[in-house]
């Protein structure tokens, strides 16, 4: 990641700006060398994680994001049960 990305990265004051800047990411990974794409998202995640929910939103979207982590590691029960909070929460 380039040092201009990870000043980008960490000018973002909000969580939503955060997750929408890690899902363009995604949505292009294919246009983007892997490598520096894997690393910005790393990136991202961490910053996200780190950063305190102040909005039911943004607790549902770092819900929505331990889950994805959680489902590339192969870890279903920790996704059944962090879908069962969502599935709580959005109701």
């Amino acid at each position: 990641m380039g040092l201009d990305e990870q000043g980008l990265i960490m000018s973002m004051h909000t969580l939503n700006e955060l997750a929408i800047f890690r899902a363009r990411l995604l949505r292009d990974q294919q246009q983007i060398d892997r490598s520096v794409t894997e690393a910005s998202i790393s990136q991202l995640n961490e910053t996200i994680i780190s950063r305190p929910a102040t909005t039911p939103d943004e607790g549902i979207a770092k819900l929505e994001l331990a889950r994805d982590i959680a489902a590339a590691k192969g870890k279903a029960k920790i996704v059944k049960l962090i879908e069962g909070a969502l599935l709580v929460l959005r109701h």
